[in-house]
């Protein structure tokens, strides 16, 4: 008898807290990438952060990655693709991940994430490759292997060399 009143609190408590805190989307409960970003292909990137600042004033392309390599194995692979490149464009290409959650938590968000809120980042991995002149080039959500990524690098450089 105990153990029914126990399941009946356990779902009545899971009902409640989505009742009174519903996820605001499906993906963040997944984390999966969905939605469009708030900047398009062919914009300035908000480049706020400092490094991504220094990066730019370089003259490099950037790579900017949102997502959580700890927990989630296409951002893992995603992250291994860009730093398997990242000797061979190391002078000219800057990479830089900015650990985004995929669900809303208490507190203020962090630096990362108010980044990312800037960029439209739902779910996660996101791939924003930005040019040496700071437009956003490509936005790549969800998994991408390092060809595709290299293939990009070398557009923007043969683009840049003109």
């Amino acid at each position: 008898m105990n153990r029914v009143r126990n399941c009946i609190a356990a779902l009545s408590f899971i009902l409640f807290a989505i009742t009174c805190f519903p996820p605001t989307s499906a993906a963040g409960i997944r984390g999966l990438p969905e939605g469009q970003a708030k900047v398009a292909i062919g914009e300035a990137a908000p480049l706020e952060a400092d490094d991504l600042k220094r990066a730019h004033n370089e003259g490099k392309i950037i790579l900017l990655m949102f997502g959580n390599p700890d927990h989630c194995i296409y951002c893992e692979k995603v992250w291994g693709n860009i730093n398997d490149l990242l000797p061979r464009y190391e002078k000219d290409v800057a990479a830089f991940l900015k650990k985004h959650r995929a669900s809303k938590f208490w507190g203020p968000p962090s630096e990362d994430v108010a980044l990312g809120e800037r960029y439209g980042v739902i779910g996660e991995p996101w791939l924003f490759i930005i040019d040496q002149k700071g437009v956003v080039r490509n936005i790549i959500m969800g998994p991408v292997g390092k060809d595709q990524i290299e293939a990009e690098l070398k557009k923007l450089l043969e683009v840049g060399k003109k």
